[in-house]
């Protein structure tokens, strides 16, 4: 072939791809163009960003319209048109985490002006105890007018456990957000306040504080059962100088399977609050369950609450002791152990009133 022949197919060639390259430009600018148009809402709207959300995954905030009564997932926003978008347009201010109100016949266009004016919303503190279990704040939640009654607690053993599993390497074999709710103040938006929202709050607090300090080299299988006997330690030892001794106390009835004797096991299975448990222990006392440690041996079905840092420590590094027993003072609420029963029953009669 003649080199006047190779040069014509060259630029023939490359005449061509001038082509496609301008008429694909063409298209992608006719569709560019009439994004900035794109309905999002026919009707008012309120959308939540949360603290991970940015510019560039605000199409996840529009993702399904409804037809006919019917919801037909759809993703409303073109994802690379709005990375072409940001790029051309970039915001001049931060994005916050907050819920917004959407206005009806709102377009594209008029989206990012929108979420510069946060809905008002009064600013809440919200406080559970150590010692607290789903009950008690599910109680807790209901009793301020955050929820309906059971609301949380149904969340944490159904939807919720489903719905986060994926984000918390730590509840892959949990039944249940009992475990891992961290007992903290919390201070949240009164308008976003939903069960989800608390318990990402939670989880949130537990992965930092706890998971990736002391957990995160610890199987699934290794983390249920330290925070289950945690969340015995947390309701049977209130001082932290005291909690190692206890947890070793704990573990090595456990591991040698001894009943493990705790009172604070009993009240569970019935959906009570620690207050309401104390009134009516003696009632529980000798019921056969899977969660009450004076008839059964080994540790309960799942734990009995949600242990702070220092419980789960104290079993993570527990302090080694000779000591079988412990019993406190019901008046003064000192400690005292024992190595054997009879040294035990020693000290109930002369130390647990007196």
């Amino acid at each position: 072939m003649s080199d006047t022949k190779k040069t014509n197919i060259f630029f023939r060639l490359f005449k061509l791809l001038i082509w496609i390259a301008i008429i694909g430009w063409i298209i992608f600018w006719n569709k560019y163009s009439t994004f900035t148009d794109t309905l999002l809402t026919k009707d008012a709207t309120t959308i939540s960003i949360e603290e991970w959300d940015y510019y560039s995954n605000i199409y996840t905030k529009f993702i399904y319209v409804e037809w006919e009564g019917w919801e037909i997932w759809e993703q409303i926003i073109d994802e690379t048109l709005l990375k072409v978008y940001l790029k051309l347009n970039p915001p001049s201010w931060a994005l916050q985490a907050w819920s917004y109100k959407i206005k009806e016949g709102t377009k594209f266009s008029e989206l990012f002006e929108q979420l510069k004016e946060p809905i008002k919303s009064e600013e809440i503190t919200v406080t559970f105890l150590e010692w607290w279990n789903i009950f008690d704040i599910d109680d807790y939640l209901s009793n301020r007018e955050l929820i309906e009654e059971g609301a949380f607690m149904k969340y944490a053993r159904t939807n919720g456990i489903e719905e986060l599993r994926p984000k918390y390497p730590f509840l892959e074999n949990a039944i249940t957000l009992e475990w891992f709710l961290y007992p903290d103040s919390y201070r949240l938006f009164k308008n976003k306040f939903s069960p989800e929202y608390l318990a990402t709050k939670m989880l949130d607090n537990f992965e930092t504080k706890v998971y990736e300090k002391i957990l995160i080299w610890k199987s699934n299988e290794e983390i249920l059962e330290i925070v289950n006997i945690a969340s015995i330690l947390e309701k049977e030892e209130k001082s932290d100088a005291e909690k190692p001794t206890v947890a070793w106390i704990l573990k090595k009835r456990y591991e040698d399977n001894w009943m493990i004797g705790a009172d604070i096991t009993v009240c569970y299975p019935h959906d009570l609050t620690a207050e309401e448990c104390k009134m009516v222990v003696t009632e529980y006392i000798n019921e056969v369950n899977e969660y009450n440690t004076r008839t059964k041996t080994g540790l309960p079905k799942t734990p009995i609450g949600n242990p702070q840092f220092s419980s789960i420590e104290a079993t993570v590094n527990p302090k080694d002791t000779p000591h079988w027993f412990y019993l406190h003072n019901t008046n003064t609420g000192k400690i005292y152990y024992a190595t054997t029963n009879a040294q035990h029953e020693a000290n109930k009669a002369n130390y647990l009133y007196r």
